[in-house]
Formats: structure tokens, sequence, C-alpha cells
């Protein structure tokens, strides 16, 4: 990360205060849930309602991702790290699960053609 982002990120921190951000990140996920919701919604719509839908989706991602990086800020950077890399190697095992019973799966469909 860039350290003039992170000085942005440790003084929007130091001057709102731990909670007031705590808050903060609640009201952006939801707002990132609307925006999800509505970009789901939009799939039938016209070209203009989906774009629209998408980038407000983008928007609030962003939103989301900058509260992230100030939670980063006022918790442990290594811990996160930790869970990160836990999760991302659980995520990895459930593809190669799934892309195995795939294979399998059109063998047996190939076998009994």
């Amino acid at each position: 990360m860039r350290k003039e982002l992170e000085s942005v990120y440790k003084r929007a921190v130091d001057v709102w205060g731990v909670e007031s951000q705590m808050n903060m990140m609640t009201e952006e996920i939801g707002e990132l849930l609307q925006a999800i919701s509505k970009y789901r919604r939009s799939y039938n719509k016209s070209d203009q309602v989906q774009q629209e839908a998408y980038e407000h989706l983008c928007e609030e991602t962003a939103d989301v991702e900058n509260m992230i990086n100030q939670f980063r800020y006022i918790l442990d950077d290594k811990t996160i790290d930790m869970y990160k890399e836990q999760k991302l190697e659980r995520t990895l095992q459930k593809i190669i699960k799934s892309e195995n019973e795939k294979i399998e799966k059109n063998s047996n469909t190939t076998r009994e053609s």
C-alpha cells in the first residue's frame, strides 16, 4: 500500500476515532449490500440502468475497501494477513475439489454416452 494512502487511513482513525469508524464500516457495508442487490436486479434492464448499477457497485466496493484499510490500522495487520492466507488456502482447496468433481462427472457422462 502506498505510504500516502496509509497516512490517510491512519489520520481518519486518529481524527474520528475507532468507534466512529466502526459505525462507518457498518454503514458502508449496508450500502454495498444494497448496491449488490440493485445490480443483480438490473440484469434485465436497459444498458444505461445496468451501467449505473455497475458504477454504483464499484463506488460502494471502493468505500468498503477504504474502510477495510482503516481497520487494518485499527486491528493488527499481521493477524488479518494470517487469516486471509488461511481463508485463501481453504478457498483453493474447495476450488480444486469442485474442479475434480466436474472432471469426474464429465468423464462419467462421456462413458455413459
